[in-house]
């Protein structure tokens, strides 16, 4: 239990963290204050000490949480950087919210869990999207059994121009491209909705469309350093029986979409558009119910990251999501690209 505001560090000032200090800011000083902030880049550590004056500021993490005063460190870097931020939190005494993509690999996701579990500290991926209205509501739908088993699903997660605002194009510091990005963020939600089974086998294929596609409108630089798949279509058989198909795209002619949609032996249920049909009596029967507040993704990180620091006052655990959910999606993306590069299929 913490009966003060939440001390929290920010490691990476960027995009998604002006997301979470917007999300900060709104919880008021008297629950939740960043107290100190770290980036490489000169504008984007200035830009966050002028948000918050009263923060320490560095470059070095290690500088950063030398003073071992933080209850939480949100990790908002690329993955190539996570593991050692995270471990290094964890020493440091804090617990840690970590964005997506959680780590380059399963090895280094059960370090950092293991770490967490002997340290008796909390360690999240950044599932936003698990807060939404729907996925709530689809969530207790599920778990409640009221429209059957689920039995299979689909998730995508595409761009009609490759994300180029960041490095998630190159290899070496994201450590995959449309998969580990973009569509992890539904697979997570349609595993999560559909009662978070373990995988048993994978099967995938890859290709990298850029250039040839979407190269005229993008930087030269970036061409040089383009070495990610933009395209991934896979298959995951789970232990309760259902199976998965994955579509991600970067150079898509749609525009840009994500969702899931999940099968069961009583109906199909959507993410978005938010649709609940069942079979009633050999009819299909709309039962799509009007929700409270809308999935807007700023207004679920705001919710995530209120829930995140409401628990850490409470002295409560991070109940919505478990090390075992963590590592199983972590374990699929590593599957998929072992069997994009062997062509064979991969069997845990």
């Amino acid at each position: 239990m913490i009966d003060r505001a939440v001390r929290i560090g920010m490691i990476g000032c960027g995009t998604q963290a002006n997301v979470h200090f917007a999300a900060i800011k709104e919880l008021t000083e008297q629950i939740a204050t960043v107290a100190a902030v770290c980036d490489l880049d000169d504008e984007r550590l200035a830009a966050a000490c002028q948000l918050w004056p009263q923060a320490r500021s560095a470059k070095d993490y290690h500088e950063m949480l030398s003073p071992g005063d933080l209850d939480l460190v949100i990790v908002a870097t690329m993955p190539n950087t996570h593991e050692a931020m995270s471990l290094a939190s964890l020493e440091a005494g804090a617990n840690v919210l970590c964005e997506k993509p959680f780590m380059m690999n399963a090895t280094e996701a059960q370090n950092v869990l293991a770490k967490a579990e002997t340290a008796g500290l909390r360690v999240q991926l950044g599932t936003n999207m698990r807060y939404m209205p729907s996925s709530q509501y689809l969530h207790r739908l599920i778990e409640g059994d009221s429209i059957g088993t689920p039995v299979y699903a689909k998730a995508w997660g595409c761009h009609d121009y490759p994300p180029v605002w960041a490095p998630h194009y190159h290899l070496a510091t994201s450590g995959g491209g449309v998969l580990a990005s973009t569509l992890v963020h539904t697979l997570d939600l349609a595993m999560w909705i559909g009662g978070s089974p373990n995988p048993l086998t994978v099967s995938a294929a890859t290709n990298k469309l850029f250039p040839g596609k979407r190269g005229p409108k993008i930087d030269a630089k970036i061409h040089e350093r383009y070495d990610a798949e933009d395209l991934l279509s896979a298959f995951v058989r789970f232990d309760n029986g259902a199976f998965y198909s994955l579509e991600g795209n970067w150079c898509s002619e749609a525009k840009d979409y994500h969702s899931f949609e999940l099968t069961t032996t009583k109906g199909t249920v959507t993410g978005a558009p938010f649709t609940v049909k069942v079979d009633v009596e050999g009819e299909i029967v709309d039962q799509t119910p009007t929700l409270d507040g809308e999935d807007d993704w700023f207004k679920s990180v705001h919710t995530q990251d209120a829930a995140l620091i409401g628990k850490l006052r409470a002295g409560e655990a991070w109940a919505l999501q478990d090390a075992r959910q963590l590592l199983n999606l972590q374990k699929i993306v590593d599957a998929c690209y072992e069997s994009a590069r062997s062509g064979r299929e991969v069997v845990f």
